[in-house]
């Protein structure tokens, strides 16, 4: 058996799947060429296998191959969707302000060069509406970029109808795509978004591998200069290896998407009412429903956060984005939704994967009854 803690932090990144690894192998032994030197065998090998890997990727979102580009990560596609756009002075884009730092980062960036930035408030459960978003629209607007689904508190947005409302109004609409990606259904042929991002290591894939959709007749700017790989949008030598895993773990969870899902949920729902009914002060941030399966956060009144996990020895936890780890501002998301800064400090994210159990989370609800008994007991003495 494993020494090391029960693992509950999907939402910041997944283990490599043993299948894909498997798929991967060759690429860095093998089949090791260069994808784009097509004059030799070796290389040829590598184009082909890429190809395939990326009508593999499109066919999981129902897109074009010629639509998905490869990126090293979610991060930097939404920096090409954005930087790329090379949006001027004085026009506007609407976002929402429970956004990942890769679309937040670079929207400040953009005001600071004159473009007007709209950060939209979402309910209490963490949901937008496309009627939220029409009425934020202006004859001046660029760009909508909303997030598919909230990695901290688990919202699922209506991304098709938003998508559909800018749509009739001639506006671009992007979603970073990072954390609904292979944990809910996303069929892009019915989604009318203009791009879309992802990240191989959120759904059992590898790290360092990614990739940006743009749907046919748009263009984006290159904002790394090179050998013009990726049709001149991300130049770069292409990562093989991550590519095959990507498409891989996208079949698999093509696969057992629905019973995952509805295993997920099931789990997540029982850890839900036994912390609720339990342990006494703790209030669950987010939507019942309209929420990824393995998703729930939670809030423990008299308790920080980091006192609990440094507690909690026999479970890997986190207090919400993993990109913000080592900062100790409210989360931005916890504050859009209404939360006061205790119950913030006081939230932990419970992300659940294939690898969890029920027994796993009995041993969880065990361990955070002593610990934030004892807690509780040493900040009042």
């Amino acid at each position: 058996m494993s020494d090391l803690p029960i693992y509950l932090d999907h939402h910041s990144t997944t283990p490599c799947d043993a299948r894909v690894v498997e798929r991967m192998l060759p690429y860095f032994t093998l089949d090791f060429g260069n994808p784009a030197a097509v004059t030799h065998v070796h290389g040829r090998r590598a184009a082909t296998a890429l190809e395939e890997a990326r009508a593999s990727i499109a066919g999981f979102f129902c897109v074009r191959p010629s639509e998905i580009y490869i990126t090293s990560s979610a991060t930097e596609s939404n920096n090409i969707a954005l930087e790329g756009s090379r949006i001027a002075a004085g026009r506007h884009v609407i976002s929402s302000a429970i956004e990942h730092k890769s679309i937040l980062e670079p929207l400040r960036r953009l005001e600071r060069r004159g473009v007007e930035i709209t950060l939209l408030k979402p309910d209490a459960d963490g949901f937008y509406s496309a009627d939220q978003v029409a009425g934020a629209l202006r004859p001046s607007t660029e760009l909508v970029t909303i997030m598919a689904a909230n990695g901290e508190i688990g919202s699922i947005q209506p991304i098709d109808e938003i998508a559909a409302v800018c749509r009739e109004r001639g506006v671009r609409f992007h979603t970073d795509a990072t954390q609904a990606a292979g944990k809910t259904p996303l069929d892009f042929s019915s989604i009318e978004a203009d791009s879309f991002s992802i990240s191989g290591h959120k759904f059992y894939g590898p790290k360092g591998v990614g990739a940006l959709f743009m749907r046919r007749g748009r263009r984006v700017e290159p904002i790394t200069m090179g050998g013009g790989q990726e049709r001149n949008v991300r130049s770069g030598t292409v990562n093989v290896p991550g590519v095959i895993g990507m498409a891989a773990a996208l079949e698999l969870c093509a696969a057992g998407m629905t019973d995952e899902i509805n295993r997920l949920t099931m789990l997540r729902n029982n850890l839900w009412d036994r912390l609720v009914a339990e342990i006494p002060g703790v209030e669950i941030n987010g939507p019942r429903e309209g929420r990824l399966a393995g998703n729930l956060n939670a809030s423990f009144a008299r308790i920080e956060s980091d006192a609990l996990i440094m507690a909690m020895r026999r479970f890997s936890l986190s207090s919400g984005s993993a990109c913000s780890s080592g900062e100790h501002d409210v989360s931005q998301t916890l504050k859009a939704i209404g939360c006061d800064d205790a119950r913030a400090f006081g939230s932990i994210r419970f992300g659940l994967g294939r690898s969890n159990t029920a027994e796993q989370l009995d041993l969880l609800v065990q361990d955070l009854k002593r610990s934030v008994s004892r807690l509780r007991e040493i900040s009042a003495a």
